[in-house]
């Protein structure tokens, strides 16, 4: 009896020495930042002891930090509850991962109540500002109607940006110049020619960021460039943008203001003082915690584009196309609801924005109208038209499949009409704003007809683009 007394004391204690060991080198391994070799140790732990508060909190920073997908939010908050307190700091980064920002200011809150490391203290100061800024964003969001939204190579991006002449052009730098430019800034001229608004490190000027600079046509030479001035964000200034005004500027920093790389911005410059005012941050759902850039206004067709990489994979970005609205409404968060709020301010569903349908037929028309334009400056004959992102087909030959030629040489003579309706419709509307009223009232009904036949005419062509492209895809990538 005293020998299986011995032998299972000696087990206890050789059991309890064996969990010892692998607490010290799971905690180890977790100290020195190594998560993927500490998780299976303290899932094994856990396991045996699952309301040991220290084992939870491990093990779901472990997963938190892999970015595994196991639940993790019960165990941090049971780890707060036994005293844990760096528990408090990772479930605020959970819930402000999940863009829960008012529950995750409380929570950083709660950590810097009882942390005692100044490094830390100062990150999650940091970050409790942060989230405080961006819960006030989601409930300042505007109400913005995105009628399209298209993914396309970062380094090609400007193509989706479709403005007509009635707004200023923009490039990258090194395309303009037609020289190389290692900084990666951009440039926009203004629909006349006169100015250039860009961005370069001027070594010269002291600049180790990219900073904004404005040239003027002065004869046939472009004036010495001159530094904007007004405003230091403290980060890169780039993408800007010249409203026809001559006053107001878009711009993207990284700077002060900014919740996430690139923010967009907006600035007016002030003609008695000689200099930009401080630029405010333009708000959701153009920016997030992501990059955003690039905003350009059609004004006289009431379209806007911006840019993120939001949701993307690397190299990818989205352009989005949007009704302009230079005094657009915003919502209520009390009365619409933070969750309804927020799904609008990130952009997770452009159609949810298309609430006033008359608005989403117009914008999509002189959508339709800006393309018209840009397709009438082509060469006769000529064509451009995008299989995916590696393939663009400029010739009928081109095609490895006789059913999606025949589809698009369908599709030509549809679009071709289509731009023959989009001109007339145009030239219709122009008439009609000068006709008598008599004279508008015979015009209306034909108006009307002509835009149900174009809206029409432009849904038809799309589904009929998407065919193009399911069929050849299926043949070439068999």
């Amino acid at each position: 009896m005293k020998k299986c007394l011995y032998i299972l004391l000696l087990f206890s204690f050789s059991a309890a020495a064996l969990f010892a060991q692998s607490k010290a080198v799971a905690r180890k391994h977790f100290l020195a930042g190594e998560y993927s070799v500490a998780k299976p140790m303290f899932a094994k732990l856990l396991k045996s002891y699952p309301r040991n508060s220290e084992y939870n909190y491990w093990y779901a920073v472990c997963c938190y930090e892999t970015k595994d997908t196991v639940p993790v939010r019960e165990m941090l908050e049971f780890a707060a509850s036994r005293k844990i307190t760096n528990a408090h700091r990772y479930l605020g980064d959970l819930l402000a991962d999940s863009c829960d920002y008012a529950s995750a200011a409380e929570k950083y809150e709660d950590f810097l109540d009882v942390a005692t490391d100044d490094s830390l203290i100062a990150i999650y100061r940091s970050k409790l500002n942060n989230v405080n800024r961006l819960y006030r964003m989601v409930s300042a969001t505007g109400k913005v109607c995105v009628i399209d939204s298209v993914v396309v190579d970062k380094e090609s991006f400007l193509s989706a940006y479709k403005m007509g002449r009635d707004a200023a052009s923009i490039y990258s730098v090194a395309d303009y110049f037609d020289e190389e430019d290692e900084d990666g800034g951009y440039l926009s001229e203004t629909e006349r020619g006169t100015d250039i608004y860009y961005a370069m490190c001027n070594g010269m000027a002291g600049d180790s960021l990219l900073k904004l600079y404005h040239s003027s046509m002065v004869g046939e030479q472009w004036s010495k460039p001159a530094k904007l001035a007004g405003f230091e964000t403290g980060g890169n200034d780039n993408y800007p943008f010249m409203l026809a005004d001559g006053l107001t500027l878009y711009f993207a920093s990284d700077g002060e203001g900014s919740v996430g790389g690139y923010d967009i911005f907006v600035t007016r410059y002030d003609s008695e003082n000689g200099r930009y005012l401080r630029p405010d941050n333009v708000g959701m759902p153009f920016n997030s915690t992501a990059n955003d850039y690039m905003m350009a206004v059609n004004e006289v067709a009431g379209l806007g584009w911006f840019a993120s990489d939001r949701r993307q994979p690397a190299g990818k970005v989205c352009v989005y196309v949007f009704v302009y609205d230079d005094a657009k409404e915003r919502f209520d968060i009390e009365r619409d609801g933070y969750a309804n709020v927020l799904k609008f301010a990130l952009l997770h569903d452009i159609a949810s924005t298309q609430g006033d349908a008359d608005a989403v037929r117009n914008a999509r028309r002189q959508l339709a109208m800006l393309q018209y334009e840009l397709r009438d400056e082509k060469k006769e004959g000529d064509f451009l038209f995008v299989i995916d992102d590696a393939l663009d087909y400029t010739s009928l030959g081109d095609f490895k499949s006789a059913e999606a030629r025949a589809l698009f040489q369908k599709w030509q003579k549809g679009s071709a009409q289509h731009e023959k309706d989009v001109a007339a419709l145009r030239q219709k509307r122009d008439a009609y704003a000068v006709a008598s009223n008599a004279g508008k009232a015979r015009m209306s009904e034909d108006i009307l007809r002509l835009e149900r036949k174009v809206d029409g005419d432009y849904t038809a062509l799309q589904q009929m683009e998407r065919e193009i492209r399911r069929l050849e895809t299926g043949v070439i990538y068999k």
